[in-house]
């Protein structure tokens, strides 16, 4: 199932930072889970721990040129993967060209 904002088909700049934060998870936590999740279900409801957070967060903001977070601020802008790509949008990242 494709977990989209309301008015996003998916095919816009929030549809595709949707596919990059779920790529990125993908590596950390497997893609069954990282296609299955909703996109607001709280990673830590899932298991989903800080540590995979923070590495998946860190070559997101990387990949996008966004600046880090603070520690502190982890839950509040990674806590979901409807989180992450409302953090992505609103940091104003560069989304990454594929070839």
């Amino acid at each position: 199932m494709r977990h989209t904002h309301e008015g996003d088909d998916g095919s816009g700049t929030t549809g595709r930072l949707e596919a990059l934060v779920r790529e990125k998870l993908a590596e950390r936590i497997g893609d069954d889970l990282a296609r299955s999740i909703g996109r607001g279900e709280e990673f830590h409801d899932l298991g989903i721990d800080s540590l995979d957070i923070v590495t998946v967060l860190a070559a997101l903001e990387r990949e996008c040129a966004v600046d880090r977070i603070v520690d502190a601020e982890l839950w509040d802008v990674a806590h979901s993967v409807d989180a992450l790509v409302r953090h992505l949008s609103e940091r104003g990242g560069a989304f990454p060209e594929r070839a």
